[in-house]
């Protein structure tokens, strides 16, 4: 690869990296965090412990409803707990006793553990599309890949198995999934036509 090439590559990687108090994630559509996980919940915060020992937080949650889980998430996510680190300089998370969220994570040892980078959204933040593909459509489309489209920069093949993620429009409103004619597309709605309209494939941040 040519330098001046190699700069631009590693420029568009590093962008495409989300940054929290050291922690960093490459950014992931709800999809692929609902494809990628052990275990997507729908849960409310009941209780914060802290457990200083291992510089680890547990949060006991009331599990509302289970968008997908595994047959150990469920052996492990029986007592309600998971399981954090203390510190957001190694992707911890900080959940608010009370609130609703949708989180996903993955089981380690028969633990339920989450972080930052992991889907941690508010119920009530997410749009209706969002939840659409979390009850039914995520699902139908795990076998198609999201290509990150950094700020409009995007490589021009795209393979049949993917569609290219290069809005906001996509993140609240697209699904990938794939079409009867083999290869996989955002399937059309009418959010996803409206907020393309509207904002004229702002890239997401």
């Amino acid at each position: 690869m040519r330098p001046n090439m190699w700069t631009l590559s590693l420029a568009v990687l590093v962008s495409s990296i989300s940054y929290c108090h050291g922690c960093s994630c490459m950014r992931a559509h709800p999809q692929e965090h609902y494809c990628n996980s052990d275990f997507v919940i729908l849960a409310r915060v009941k209780k914060e412990q802290i457990i200083e020992s291992t510089a680890s937080k547990v949060y006991k949650v009331r599990i509302r409803k289970e968008f997908k889980i595994s047959e150990k998430g469920l052996t492990a996510l029986k007592s309600g707990k998971l399981h954090t680190s203390l510190s957001s300089a190694v992707c911890g998370v900080d959940l608010k006793v009370g609130k609703l969220y949708v989180l996903s994570g993955i089981i380690n040892s028969l633990r339920a553990q989450i972080n930052i980078c992991n889907m941690i959204k508010e119920w009530n933040e997410l749009s209706r599309r969002q939840r659409k593909g979390l009850r039914m459509l995520y699902k139908r489309g795990c076998e198609c890949k999201i290509k990150n489209c950094v700020f409009g920069w995007c490589s021009k093949s795209r393979p049949k198995d993917s569609c290219v993620w290069k809005s906001e429009c996509e993140t609240r409103d697209g699904i990938c999934l794939r079409q009867a004619h083999g290869s996989c597309m955002w399937n059309k709605n009418k959010q996803l036509t409206s907020c393309r309209s509207g904002v004229g494939e702002r890239p997401h941040s």
